[in-house]
């Protein structure tokens, strides 16, 4: 009896190596992994830059309404004015209006950042309702006239 060999081709179990198709298919898959995390990227970048201009405009805009109050810097309205310390990109502007009652204003203070590109910009604008000083000065005044008065008619 002659033994017959036949010869059985390979199968996928003793195969070694990776297909053409198999690479391409994994190098796509990473390719697109890739792009999807810098896109994640460059939105996380911007935000944190958004954040950090907007904490930088409350932090003005505070700052700029407390000067009003403090009277260092005068209550009359004031639009797209720089600031001393910073930047061109940094402009304020200052709204004065009656207020909700007799004897208030409505102070409105708007700080704005205008950057190189729309996509870095940021506003802020913070309002407040203060007493008239013109008619703490006028009710001071009228005390004064009176107590001279008084004191005149005392005086005869």
């Amino acid at each position: 009896m002659n033994a017959i060999t036949t010869h059985t081709p390979q199968t996928d179990k003793n195969r070694s190596g990776l297909t053409l198709l198999e690479v391409l298919i994994s190098l796509s898959i990473f390719l697109g992994a890739l792009t999807a995390l810098s896109q994640l990227i460059g939105i996380g970048s911007r935000a944190a830059v958004q954040s950090q201009l907007r904490t930088q405009a409350i932090i003005k805009c505070q700052s700029k309404l407390a000067e009003v109050l403090a009277g260092v810097q005068p209550m009359e309205p004031v639009s797209q004015a720089g600031f001393e310390e910073s930047d061109d990109n940094w402009k304020w502007s200052l709204n004065v209006e009656p207020g909700d009652y007799d004897n208030l204003l409505k102070l409105t203070v708007l700080v704005q950042y205008a950057g190189e590109s729309e996509t870095i910009s940021s506003s802020y604008q913070l309002t407040r309702q203060v007493r008239d000083p013109a008619m703490l000065l006028d009710a001071a005044n009228t005390v004064e006239t009176s107590d001279d008065t008084s004191v005149l008619e005392e005086s005869l």
